[in-house]
């Protein structure tokens, strides 16, 4: 066999729609046709790359829309295909708890979500959904690194030894496992509907006649039904990752994508997903219901509601499961840890800084002085 050969992964069939069938993971590497070091996969070149004499090697991976498959949340049922880990994946951190799925040959790990070196010894995973599409690196660690750089140096309520410190963190690339969510929601609903409106009225005050103003409602029954359909409803399917910092360095393309393949895994991490199907899908009802009870009250037209009932009737609810791209890195500074986060397809970053407690008081005096003068300007030309 030759080393073109041994870089393929072996095929397998996919398992059709609508069938539950097992697909065991493989322990792929991929070594170099020219060296026989491990190749892994590179952002700026889009392809397996060596590192020891600079091979490239294509991984073909087609850009398809992401497959979504039928979920009946009454029984948490699903149609998707599942998949059988090997047992030598899948550690679990020490410190934080996360599960993250490594390649075979790692022999040490950090945890990207706490930036621990303390990490359990592999053991056997359960069985998980597949991810069948995925959004590949696109931003590089070098490109990472430059934009905490960028980042720290518009810190301006940060210490000034922190701006001008040499921090250069040590990123981790990880795939996020994620929801999302279709589904047709059927609501009926009724309560009352208010109209504000002005009413005059006189009163005797010091035996003179004045005019006044209120403001009353009226009340109005309603009810009714309204059909809504919900497309790519997303649900980051990790407990361990920081949602506030996340939102901010989103969105994602998440309609088409590429096929999965373990290629572009190769020098990455990928978490295992924490939050269940069901458990997504309980975050992504709330979220439909609320936009649906919005857009009744909208519809409707009233100024203010009151004692609204809905019934909520989901149907053909269809998910996928895709894994996208992060760089986490934490950073110490003054024995404190600060996450930090670049979007691995947009290059968006958001992170926590320390702040200075000196900037932080002349700010709010400033701005106590300022409204100051503001009031004496207005008293003075008002005399």
């Amino acid at each position: 066999m030759t080393d073109e050969q041994n870089q393929q992964p072996t095929e397998e069939k996919e398992a059709p729609y609508g069938t539950q069938a097992e697909r065991p993971a493989r322990a792929i590497g991929f070594p170099c046709a020219r060296c026989g070091n491990q190749m892994s996969y590179s952002p700026v070149h889009g392809k397996l790359y060596c590192s020891y004499c600079t091979s490239q090697k294509d991984i073909g991976s087609p850009l398809r829309e992401a497959p979504e498959y039928l979920y009946f949340p009454d029984d948490d049922r699903y149609d998707a295909p599942i998949w059988e880990n090997e047992e030598d994946r899948l550690i679990t951190c020490a410190s934080c708890g996360a599960d993250t799925m490594i390649s075979p040959a790692a022999v040490t790990a950090t945890c990207p979500f706490c930036g621990s070196h303390y990490v359990t010894e592999p053991r056997p995973s359960d069985r998980l959904i597949l991810p069948e599409t995925m959004m590949p690196f696109r931003i590089s660690e070098e490109a990472a690194v430059k934009t905490f750089s960028d980042w720290v140096k518009k810190r301006y309520l940060a210490p000034r030894k922190f701006r001008r410190g040499t921090h250069r963190p040590e990123p981790q690339g990880i795939y996020i496992p994620t929801w999302t969510f279709d589904a047709a929601l059927d609501t009926d609903f009724n309560g009352f509907g208010g109209r504000r409106r002005v009413r005059h009225y006189t009163v005797r005050v010091n035996g003179k006649t004045q005019t006044r103003t209120r403001t009353v409602i009226d009340w109005y029954p309603v009810s009714g039904s309204r059909q809504l359909h919900f497309d790519d409803i997303p649900v980051i399917a990790s407990k361990n990752i920081d949602r506030g910092l996340l939102e901010k360095v989103s969105p994602y393309s998440m309609k088409v994508l590429h096929v999965y393949d373990p290629a572009y895994l190769a020098g990455f991490l990928s978490e295992r997903y924490s939050v269940s199907l069901s458990g997504g899908f309980a975050e992504a009802r709330r979220i439909m219901e609320c936009r649906m009870c919005a857009h009744i009250e909208a519809s409707l037209g009233y100024d203010t509601y009151r004692g609204m009932q809905y019934r909520h009737r989901f149907h053909d609810v269809r998910f996928k499961h895709i894994l996208l791209p992060l760089w986490i890195a934490t950073y110490r500074y003054r024995g404190k840890l600060y996450p930090f986060m670049v979007n691995g397809e947009t290059g968006r970053a958001a992170g926590r800084a320390p702040l200075s407690p000196l900037k932080i008081a002349l700010l709010v005096f400033g701005g106590i002085a300022l409204l100051g003068l503001l009031i004496f300007l207005f008293m003075m030309l008002g005399e």
